[in-house]
């Protein structure tokens, strides 16, 4: 959710008020890169092409066993975010969210 703010510039001498959405807060410096997010994208790539292969080769318990791995990697990665290894969530992140679910 964006809160409104104005921004007061001078262009060719005429003062301009011009309303901007800016973001609540500054986005965290590791982009993402975290032991949680890296352990879902490998797995899960990793299931995808166990997945791949079982199709192609049409062998339905390696299909069976690439979607099991699919599921594990969300399943270790949901697990990791709750151990701490996941993105942050800071005390205006939860607040945003809370303001969200109440509009």
């Amino acid at each position: 959710m964006e809160r409104e703010t104005v921004i007061v510039r001078q262009v060719n001498g005429e003062v301009i008020e011009e309303p901007v959405g800016l973001p609540r807060m500054a986005a965290y410096p590791n982009e993402g890169k975290t032991l949680a997010a890296w352990t879902l994208t490998w797995v899960v790539s990793i299931g995808g092409v166990v997945v791949a292969v079982g199709m192609a080769l049409a062998l339905i318990p390696l299909l069976i066993a690439g979607i099991a791995v699919i599921v594990l990697g969300i399943v270790a990665s949901a697990i990791l975010r709750r151990m701490g290894h996941g993105q942050p969530r800071s005390p205006m992140a939860r607040q945003a969210q809370e303001d969200d679910e109440t509009v």
